[in-house]
């Protein structure tokens, strides 16, 4: 008998900085609002500037880092306002996305929606970052997807994708698979509710996950350096 194998995916030089660098975000070597200076990730990784600048573009596009054209490049951070104004305007449309879902959804796509909440759990209890990130954000995106409306999917994509990010990288704490179970409310939802109770259970479950992922830290006026700028703490760690 031949023995089978799995067809490998060839990786370009940039996609094996870019994973590289995700390997070093979600270790925790490089922490939200840290810089990335291309030369200096060139010389250590033996390749040149080009290659680092290409794959931080692709990095930029996944919502791990943040480009300042001619100035700098950092690994992703919001201030307060910007949680703020971005969760608001997520609970919004996610709420709509999943209302015209609702009338669209089949038992396969309910099938594959569990499916990855069963990842996110699985993620959490084993506190792998990456895995867990790759499957919420997976979830959420096939919900957009099945609301059947492309532009609503794409700006929900681009919208949440920096925050999915942020939400794993600025917290060190041990992932919990408390929220990534309320998941399935969601898919449970999609399965058996109709108007209004829908629209009441979905935006109950997206609410509670901004609440429960964020506090806000007040900084001490008096501390060396301090300013307008106030961090956001996640916690929640899905959603």
């Amino acid at each position: 008998m031949r023995a089978k194998f799995t067809k490998i995916t060839p990786l370009s030089l940039s996609d094996r900085v870019s994973n590289a660098l995700k390997d070093a975000f979600f270790s925790g070597e490089l922490k939200p609002g840290d810089p990335i200076v291309e030369r200096d990730i060139a010389k250590q990784m033996k390749v040149g500037t080009p290659v680092v600048r290409e794959a931080l573009i692709s990095l930029q596009g996944q919502g791990f880092v943040r480009r300042v054209i001619n100035t700098a490049t950092y690994v992703t951070k919001f201030n307060e306002e910007e949680i703020s104004q971005l969760y608001s305007l997520r609970v919004e449309l996610e709420v709509l996305a999943l209302q015209w879902a609702r009338t669209r959804v089949t038992e396969a796509d309910l099938k594959e929606l569990t499916q990855l909440v069963d990842g996110i759990v699985e993620a959490a209890g084993k506190d792998e970052r990456r895995e867990f990130l790759e499957n919420d954000f997976a979830f959420h995106r096939r919900c957009w997807e099945l609301s059947g409306n492309d532009f609503l999917a794409d700006t929900l994509e681009r919208l949440m994708a920096p925050f999915f990010v942020f939400g794993i990288l600025a917290n060190r704490d041990r992932l919990t698979g408390v929220v990534a179970r309320e998941h399935y409310v969601l898919v449970e939802a999609l399965r058996n509710l109709k108007e209004p109770e829908f629209t009441e259970s979905v935006s109950k479950v997206l609410i509670g996950f901004s609440g429960r992922r964020l506090i806000i830290k007040e900084l001490d006026a008096t501390n060396a350096g301090s300013s307008a700028t106030v961090a956001g703490e996640v916690i929640g760690m899905a959603g």
